[in-house]
């Protein structure tokens, strides 16, 4: 039995991370038989300074990527690239940039067997129905709806009291020493890094190199 563990350091408002996973869930279910992985998820916030109520999308995005024209063009790239995934972007329902904190503190506080589906979860929540996952009303219906067994106003008071801001600053402390600039990001058997969007094929090779 061959053994490969795989952090992936991302951000849930992250369009590339969200195809970067549907990437990776592809190359898991590619791996060859007998090999055993494991999946380990980390907080990036690629707007840690957006205000805790969240800010307009467009105008982030525009003040981002430097005008109106690219910023329309940046929109079809994500529909372009996703669809090749499977992923469908509604860009036009996404009115938010959120603080993206609460969301991985939330990542951190569910058992990590049902993280990936909370993942999952809050991609489809931001990017097709254009929700606010800044929102902790918001976050705890997509909890629930992940199989997360807390009682949902527990669960917002655990996260408006702080619980999982640990782990999240300790993976931006991780990111910064990894000298990560980027997400998705993908570092295996604690040796091997990865950059960027891969295909599901380039990931099984990179799996596969010990």
């Amino acid at each position: 039995m061959k053994s490969v563990t795989i952090d992936v350091f991302m951000d849930t408002v992250c369009p590339w991370c969200r195809m970067g996973d549907a990437s990776l869930r592809t190359a898991l279910k590619e791996l060859p038989e007998g090999v055993n992985a494991t999946v380990r998820y980390h907080a990036y916030q690629l707007n840690p300074g957006i205000r805790k109520e969240g800010e307009d999308y467009r105008k982030v995005m525009i003040g981002r990527l430097g005008g109106e024209a690219q910023f329309e063009a940046r929109m079809k790239q994500y529909n372009q690239t996703g669809a090749r995934f499977g992923l469908n972007y509604n860009m036009d329902l996404v009115k938010l940039t959120p603080n993206t904190e609460l969301s991985h503190q939330l990542i951190a506080i569910t058992p990590e067997h049902l993280q990936s589906n909370l993942i999952l979860n809050l991609y489809t929540a931001y990017f097709e129905q254009g929700l606010d996952i800044g929102n902790v009303d918001t976050l705890a219906e997509i909890a629930q709806a992940s199989g997360v067994a807390y009682d949902r106003e527990d669960l917002k008071t655990r996260l408006v009291k702080g619980e999982g801001l640990d782990k999240v600053e300790e993976g931006q402390r991780d990111a910064q020493q990894l000298g990560i600039r980027g997400v998705p990001f993908y570092v295996i058997n604690e040796k091997y890094a990865l950059s960027g969007l891969q295909s599901p094929s380039d990931l099984v090779h990179a799996f596969m190199q010990d």
